[in-house]
């Protein structure tokens, strides 16, 4: 590092920063309060500070700049006496800087079993629920500090133009998408970026001009890492053969942030066309989804909020030519993506919930909103024939499973028993004399799209048993009782 480069880095960041603020996080230097004295201060940031050299170059910044704050430090205890080492030294710093400090310690090797998460995902999701109940107020973490009036309003992170390389190598490696191109945002809800556009050496120079302390994370050597194994193995290689290639990434990251807006644009028009809300369930168009030519990147937009992984999105795809009744689960098994006639369907798992139930072959008991359905097979000769109502007898061999249960609609119609034409079931229904409050518990079953029995009501005529059934399909619904 020479003398030139730490002096241009003393000199530039700290105007540059100001300037950075100025323009994008005015709402910070705007935010003043009046005192009881009836003078004017800054309300305070968050600044969550590692001791690293990143978090120690913005807390030295924002003292410069005349901005208040109380730095926040979490302790993960994964690192052994490093760990503990990193808090002694920020607690020192704030003390010499009488900054106010926030110390939390997390169990996190043992939340990371409790929840299943990896150690990683675990810290990021403790970190950031603290962050939030400080910025929500919680007395308790706050303590031992009281709640400052008045109260900081956002949390800054270091995080600067390498992090944001880095993140899109990473999410381009994983196949995130567009929207995993466009970096880390400067702003997102209550945290705040200002050092985004700054490169990590211009950091370095202006620590090292200023005589900035800081204190090393031994695991940021390590390419055991992927993302250390992309700092020090992947990119130093590509600067060999692109020396501007930092350069030219952050300017790809502005352009992929402009096209994102774009892209976004015209996929609320393809959504407002493909998509229909029923019921509480979504509705997808089959037919428009096989004419879009984009169809994995429509499923994708609009599954991924549901848990579905972009892993998935061949067998998804599948859907789209497949029978009724073919579906694919979403890798929580909390949603379910079925294929019924000329839409997918996403709906709920849950089987008290959910409107469409997928019932597999050999399942023998099925809960649902109006009771429970009863299933069983037996083997004819002789048989009785049943005339109760919430009994029916089906022939096994005209059935293809999975079947659907669900609530009717609008449109549907079926071949009542006994009868040659098909009729509508809302027309059966009024035929029937069934009120507007029942018709809205009346549910029917079918078989690749064809309704076999409106359930409690009528079975229809093309799946009777006759004196050529061989095995028979019992249908028993034991209706909801109310205390």
């Amino acid at each position: 590092m020479s003398m030139y480069g730490q002096q241009q880095g003393a000199n530039v960041l700290p105007q540059a920063f100001k300037k950075r603020l100025a323009d994008q996080f005015s709402f910070v230097l705007n935010d003043q309060i009046k005192t009881a004295a009836t003078k004017k201060q800054l309300r305070p940031v968050l600044l969550a500070i590692s001791g690293g050299m990143d978090s120690m170059v913005l807390a030295h910044l924002l003292i410069n700049a005349g901005i208040p704050a109380i730095w926040v430090h979490c302790n993960f205890h994964l690192r052994g006496d490093e760990s503990n080492r990193d808090e002694v030294f920020v607690r020192d710093q704030a003390a010499a800087l009488k900054i106010p400090l926030i110390v939390k310690d997390f169990e996190t090797e043992r939340k990371a079993a409790k929840w299943k998460m990896s150690i990683e995902e675990t810290a990021r999701r403790l970190r950031y629920e603290f962050f939030a109940a400080l910025i929500e107020k919680n007395e308790a973490a706050w303590a031992p500090l009281s709640l400052p009036d008045p109260a900081p309003f956002f949390l800054m992170t270091a995080h600067h133009a390498n992090d944001q390389i880095e993140t899109l190598l990473l999410n381009f490696f994983r196949g995130s998408g567009i929207s995993g191109l466009h970096g880390i945002p400067s702003k997102n809800n209550y945290i705040l970026r200002p050092l985004l556009t700054f490169k990590r050496a211009l950091l370095s120079d202006y620590a090292a001009a200023n005589g900035l302390k800081w204190v090393e994370d031994s695991t940021n050597q390590s390419t055991d890492y992927t993302r250390n194994f992309l700092r020090h193995k992947i990119l130093p290689e590509l600067q060999t053969v692109y020396p501007g290639i930092e350069d030219t990434l952050m300017n790809n990251i502005k352009r992929f942030s402009q096209s994102e807006q774009l892209y976004h644009i015209g996929l609320e028009k393809y959504k407002k066309q493909l998509t229909q809300w029923r019921g509480g369930h979504l509705y997808l168009s089959v037919l428009l989804l096989q004419k879009s030519g984009i169809a994995s990147t429509l499923l994708w937009e609009v599954l991924k909020p549901y848990g579905f992984h972009y892993r998935q999105l061949p067998e998804v795809e599948k859907l789209l030519v497949a029978d009724s009744g073919a579906y694919q689960d979403n890798s929580l098994k909390d949603y379910r993506l079925l294929r019924n006639r000329a839409h997918l369907i996403l709906t709920p798992i849950s089987r008290q919930e959910a409107s469409i139930i997928v019932i597999e072959d050999e399942t023998s008991l099925v809960e649902f909103t109006e009771g429970s359905l009863e299933i069983s097979n037996q083997q004819t000769a002789p048989f009785k024939i049943l005339t109760d109502n919430t009994t029916a007898q089906v022939d096994r061999h005209l059935v293809t499973f999975p079947l659907l249960l669900r609530q009717w609609k609008a449109g549907d119609y079926f071949y009542p028993l006994g009868m040659r034409k098909k009729k509508k079931i809302a027309r059966y229904l009024i035929d029937h004399k069934v009120s507007m409050h029942e018709k809205e518990h009346v549910w029917v079953l079918e078989s690749q799209g064809r309704i076999i029995w409106v359930v409690g009501y009528r079975l229809d005529d093309r799946f009777k048993i006759t004196p050529q059934t061989k095995n028979i399909l019992k249908l028993k619904l034991h209706k909801q009782t109310i205390a």
